[in-house]
């Protein structure tokens, strides 16, 4: 620095910021360097030494402010939950669950006034009282109350993890995860997507044609999720732009991957497509056209909203349950059974799971989860085509030489 350091000034974060004083005309001068690495001269405006080194450490702390992180016992929940909505690289679906699971937990202990309150004992505690409490689904005071399930509990256990874990602890809120040690309550084993049988396929076309007659948009949407074998909320935020001339693409931003895929659509489906596509979304008219074939007495009188895909994602769900609670004594489909079938349907085609994995657009350990290997490979037929591989080559006996 041109003259040695003789004083040091210790910041927040614990970094050990030297400075020298520089008596110059008006006044002494503080001489440190800054956070870019880079050599800072500023002035006191004091005339004594003594003056110049009690004002020293302020100017410090002020140049060093932008780049020091927010000291956590001042972190908030409003100032950090804010800090999660500017976060580039977040989606809206992320912040909402993030939301979700901080609502939980202020609820189960509103003592809390930020994340730097939250210690291990206080994230077990979190965990036993969610559990042990009840919640109702409606606002009247004599609503039904229900008792939480682990499945909820895991959910938001997972939420809070990575809230800690990806966004307070490297924006500084926090110097800890205090989840990371909270052990998941144990979940009973859900049911397993299946391939659902052909006939049930065809049930839900004939029922979509009944139930709504006219209404061509659900219909198609699911011959589409058929094709895809992709999430359906994956499939609502598709635009109308990823609409090519004979194949349609899932974007980085519409896929819960973050990885962008093309799945190509015959020339009918695609004609479809093209009628009912919206100016930005694909799926866009399904808001007018829910409201004339699906009215609810509630909304009626309410304008038109605009397209969210998370809606249209509940009005397939919600056509799915009507078919199959019409149908109590046959087999059910389920939206996601559809993906089991795409991709048991694919793996019969290619007779390899990475290769059907390459063409769905997931990993291989996720095709093996909604894989039905019986169905996809004929063990009998592999069996018979390798048994030549599987026997010794035959040996001419010596006698024969």
């Amino acid at each position: 620095m041109g003259q040695q350091a003789q004083h040091t000034h210790k910041l927040a974060d614990g970094t050990l910021v030297w400075y020298s004083l520089t008596d110059r005309p008006g006044g002494y001068r503080v001489r440190f360097v800054g956070p870019n690495g880079k050599r800072v001269e500023r002035a006191t405006g004091c005339r004594t030494k003594g003056e110049a080194r009690e004002a020293a450490p302020q100017i410090i702390e002020e140049e060093y402010r932008p780049a020091l992180p927010p000291e956590p016992s001042k972190a908030n929940w409003d100032t950090v939950l804010n800090e999660l909505e500017s976060t580039l690289d977040l989606r809206p679906d992320s912040v909402r669950a993030y939301r979700t699971a901080i609502g939980a937990l202020r609820a189960a202990l509103p003592e809390l006034t930020g994340p730097a309150d939250v210690t291990n004992a206080l994230a077990h505690q979190f965990k036993r009282k969610f559990l042990s409490g009840t919640y109702a689904r409606g606002k009247a005071s004599d609503a039904k109350r229900y008792t939480r399930s682990p499945t909820s509990c895991t959910t938001y256990l997972r939420a809070l993890r990575s809230l800690w874990h990806k966004h307070f602890r490297p924006l500084g809120y926090v110097t800890e995860n205090p989840w990371h040690e909270v052990p998941y309550p144990n979940v009973p084993r859900g049911k397993r997507v299946r391939v659902p049988p052909e006939q049930a396929v065809t049930d839900c076309f004939k029922w979509l044609e009944q139930k709504h007659p006219g209404w061509g948009l659900p219909r198609l949407f699911v011959q589409v999720k058929m094709l895809a074998g992709g999430r359906t909320l994956d499939l609502c935020k598709v635009r109308t732009a990823d609409l090519g001339a004979d194949s349609l693409t899932l974007t980085a931003e519409a896929t819960k991957t973050r990885e962008a895929r093309t799945v190509p659509l015959p020339a009918d489906v695609l004609t479809e497509l093209r009628k009912v596509a919206g100016p930005i979304w694909l799926w866009e008219n399904s808001a007018e056209e829910s409201r004339r074939y699906r009215p609810n007495p509630q909304t009626k009188n309410k304008k038109v909203g605009l397209y969210r895909p998370s809606t249209w994602r509940w009005t397939i769900q919600n056509l799915f349950r009507e078919f199959n609670a019409g149908r109590p004594e046959k087999s059910r489909l389920r939206p996601h059974d559809l993906r089991a079938r795409a991709i048991t349907v694919v793996a019969a085609a290619t007779q390899n799971v990475d290769a059907t994995a390459r063409a769905m657009g997931v990993d291989p350990q996720t095709a093996r989860h909604y894989l039905d290997a019986a169905q996809a490979f004929d063990r009998s037929d592999i069996l018979k085509r390798a048994a030549d591989l599987l026997l010794p080559p035959t040996q001419t006996p010596p006698s024969e030489k």
